[in-house]
C-alpha cells in the first residue's frame, strides 16, 4: 500500500488524497465553476484548440491551474462566465449579447463545417456538445447554394446530485434556439444564454460517477465488454500453445533418443541438424553493443507496461483521471530505468563486451531518441497551427529533467550493478575457431522473411479483435477501463510470442543455421510491424481522421508505440530462445 500511495501522490500532482477520494461537498446556493477546456473537430481527437480561440463571449478568462497529467493531454482550462449555484434551477438566463465581424463569423462557419465540438467541466466531470450544425448539405455533391449554417447559442446544463455532492453533469444544445450565421455581415448580433436543471441521483454514488461515460450518448456507439474477442483470443492461444508444445516435445524427444543411442565412434557420421552445429551455436553475434542495448530497452519497457497495468487494476492510479496514465507511465519509466541497464550490461559482459559505458548510454537512448525526434516534429506541427495539443515548455522541462536527473543516472547505476554481478558465459558447448558454412538451399517457408512474417502474424492474430477497441479508446473519445482484460491479453501476447519464436528458432537450427541471436530479437518483435501496418488500415478504413495535425500525431506516435512493442516482444522472444537453446544443448552431450 505504501508503493501505491507514493505512485498516486506523484500522479495527482501532490494533491490531497483525502479530498480526491471523498469529493467536494456543497451547501445550498454555493457557486460552482463551469470550466471551459477546448474545441476541435470531433473526428480528430488530437487536433484541439483553446475554447476561447473561437470568439465566445466571456467577461473573464481566468485560467484554471492544470496538473501535470492534464497538460500532457492538451487541457487548457479557463473559468467560464456561466453562473451556477448548487440546487438552484435556472429556466433561462442571458449570458451576453455579442456583435461579430465577418472574420469572427468565418471562424464559427469553419468550426461548424468541420463538426467542431466543445468540452467543459463541472467538478472535474467532462461534458461535450457541438458548436452548431449545417443544413442542406448533400453527401455526394458537398456544399450547395441552399446550405445554411447555424450556431447553437443556448446551452442547457443538467446536473445530478446525491445529497450534497455533484455526481453527474450533461450539457445539451437547443436546436430550436439556433441562429443562422450563413450571411456573414459585420455587426451580426448573437445572444448567448443558458439554463440549469438539477436532478436528484440518489442511485449514483460519488465514487461511481465516471461509470456513465462508458455509454455516453454524445459518443457514437457503446463501450461493451468484449468477452467474445477475449474468449476467441484465449482459445487461439491455448490451441497454438498446445500445438507447438506437442510438436516440440515429440520432435525433441525423437532427437534426444536418436542422439543418445548413437555410438561414440559413429557420432561424426550420424550427427545431423541442430546437434551438428554445436560448435557454432554459441558463437557471439556481431554488433553485440546494439543487440544488448535493444534487449535492455525492451526489458525496461516490458517492466513499465506490466507495472502500469497492475497499478491500473489495483486502483493505485485512477485511469479515468485525465492524464493519469501518461503521468504514471513517465514516472514508472524513470524509476525502473535500472532494469534496462542491468539486463543490457549483464549480457554484454557475458558475451565479451568491454565498452560498458558506451553500452549503457546506448541502452539509455535507444528508445528516447526516436521518441524525441517524433515529439519534436509533432509538437512543431501543433505549435504552427496554434493547437493546444502542443506540450507546454514547463512540461517539456519537467520530462527532460526527470530523464536527465533520474532515468539516465539510474540506467548507468543498473549497468554498473549488472556488470559487477555478471559472470563469464558458461556455454554448454565449446565454440570452434572457424565458423561452419551455412546451407543456402532452404525452402521459401524457412527463409528469414517467411519466419519473421509468421512470428509477427500469429501473436498479432491473438490480439487483433481487441486491438480495434484499444485504438478506438486511444484515438477516439471512448474511455477504456477494462484493464483486467487488457492485462490478460498482454500476457497471452507474451506467451504466444515466446512459443512461436522458440519454435522458429528450432527449425532454423535444424537446417544448420546458427545465426539465432539477432533473428530471435527480430522475430519476437515483428508483431510491432503488424501493429503499425494495422494503424494504417484503422486510419483510412475504420476512422474519419484527417488533416496535418491529426495525421502527424497519429502516425508519429503509432510508430513509437509499434517500436516499443518491437523492443518488448523482441526481448521476450530472445530470452525465451536463449533459455531453450541452452537447455537442449545441455541435455545432449557434444564433443
Amino acid at each position: 500500500m505504501k508503493h501505491c500511495s507514493l505512485i498516486a501522490l506523484l500522479v495527482f500532482g501532490l494533491s490531497p488524497l483525502a479530498e480526491a477520494s471523498l469529493g467536494a461537498h456543497y451547501a445550498a446556493h454555493e457557486p460552482l465553476q463551469v470550466i471551459a477546456n477546448k474545441v476541435g473537430p470531433f473526428n480528430n481527437p488530437s487536433e484541439t484548440y483553446e475554447y476561447y480561440s473561437l470568439p465566445f463571449c466571456s467577461r473573464t478568462k481566468k485560467r484554471r491551474r492544470e496538473d501535470f497529467g492534464e497538460r500532457l493531454v492538451g487541457d487548457r482550462k479557463v473559468v467560464s462566465p456561466y453562473e451556477i449555484t448548487f440546487l438552484d434551477n435556472v429556466p433561462w438566463r442571458l449570458l451576453c449579447e455579442q456583435s461579430f465581424s465577418q472574420a469572427e463569423l468565418r471562424m464559427f462557419t469553419h468550426a461548424i463545417e468541420n463538426d467542431y465540438y466543445f468540452e467543459m467541466f463541472i467538478e472535474d466531470l467532462p461534458m461535450w456538445g457541438y458548436i452548431g450544425e449545417v443544413e442542406g448539405e448533400d453527401v455526394l455533391l458537398g456544399h450547395l447554394e441552399t446550405v445554411r449554417r447555424y450556431i447553437y447559442p443556448h446551452l442547457h446544463f443538467s446536473i445530478g446530485y446525491n445529497t450534497d455532492q455533484v455526481v453527474s453533469v450533461n450539457v445539451s444544445t437547443n436546436p430550436q434556439r439556433k441562429v443562422d450565421i450563413t450571411e456573414e455581415f459585420d455587426g451580426t448580433e448573437v445572444a448567448f444564454s443558458y439554463s440549469v436543471e438539477w436532478l436528484a441521483r440518489l442511485d449514483l454514488k460519488w465514487g461511481s460517477r465516471m461509470s456513465r461515460y462508458h455509454d455516453s450518448r454524445f459518443l457514437p456507439g457503446t463501450f461493451e465488454i468484449h468477452w467474445l474477442s477475449i474468449i476467441n483470443s484465449f482459445v487461439l492461444v491455448l490451441l497454438l500453445t498446445a500445438f507447438l508444445t506437442i510438436i516440440m516435445m515429440r520432435v525433441l524427444k525423437n532427437d534426444f533418443s536418436r542422439y543418445m543411442e548413437v555410438e561414440e565412434d559413429e557420432i561424426g557420421e550420424e550427427e545431423t541438424g541442430w546437434k551438428l552445429i554445436n560448435g557454432d551455436v554459441f558463437r557471439f553475434p556481431p554488433f553485440a553493443n546494439g543487440l544488448t542495448a535493444l534487449l535492455g530497452a525492451g526489458a525496461h519497457l516490458l517492466c513499465v507496461t506490466l507495472l502500469l497495468l497492475i497499478c491500473a487494476i489495483s486502483n493505485c492510479i485512477v485511469p479515468t483521471k485525465r492524464g493519469a496514465i501518461l503521468t504514471a507511465m513517465i514516472i514508472l519509466y524513470a524509476c525502473t530505468a535500472p532494469i534496462g541497464g542491468f539486463v543490457s550490461a549483464r549480457l554484454y559482459r557475458q558475451i565479451g563486451g568491454k565498452a560498458w559505458l558506451s553500452n549503457a548510454l546506448v541502452t539509455a537512448t535507444v528508445f528516447p531518441i526516436p521518441l524525441v525526434l517524433v515529439f519534436t516534429w509533432v509538437n512543431s506541427v501543433a505549435l504552427a497551427h496554434g493547437s493546444s495539443a502542443a506540450l507546454p515548455v514547463v512540461a517539456v522541462f519537467i520530462i527532460t529533467a526527470l530523464y536527465g536527473l533520474v532515468a539516465l543516472p539510474l540506467t548507468l547505476g543498473g549497468a554498473i550493478l549488472g556488470r559487477q554481478l555478471s559472470s563469464d558465459f558458461n556455454a554448454p558447448c565449446r565454440t570452434t575457431r572457424l565458423p561452419r558454412e551455412i546451407p543456402t538451399d532452404a525452402p521459401w517457408f524457412r527463409t528469414p522473411a517467411a519466419q519473421m512474417f509468421m512470428a509477427g502474424f500469429l501473436p498479432f492474430s491473438a490480439i487483433y479483435i481487441e486491438l480495434h477497441y484499444i485504438f478506438a479508446s486511444l484515438w477516439g473519445h471512448k474511455i477504456y477501463t477494462l484493464f483486467g482484460i487488457l492485462f490478460l491479453a498482454f500476457i497471452m501476447l507474451i506467451i504466444v510470442t515466446a512459443f512461436i519464436t522458440v519454435s522458429l528458432a528450432y527449425f532454423q537450427l535444424a537446417r544448420e543455421d546458427y545465426r539465432w541471436w539477432w533473428r530471435s530479437l527480430i522475430c519476437g518483435g515483428s508483431t510491432g510491424a503488424f501493429i503499425y501496418a494495422y494503424s494504417f488500415f484503422y486510419f483510412f478504413h475504420r476512422s474519419s481522421m484527417k488533416g496535418m495535425i491529426q495525421g502527424s500525431f497519429y502516425f508519429g506516435y503509432m510508430a513509437i508505440i509499434s517500436y516499443a512493442f518491437f523492443l518488448m516482444l523482441g526481448a521476450v522472444g530472445f530470452h525465451a530462445t536463449f533459455a531453450f537453446i541452452c537447455h537442449i544443448y545441455s541435455v545432449v552431450k557434444a564433443d
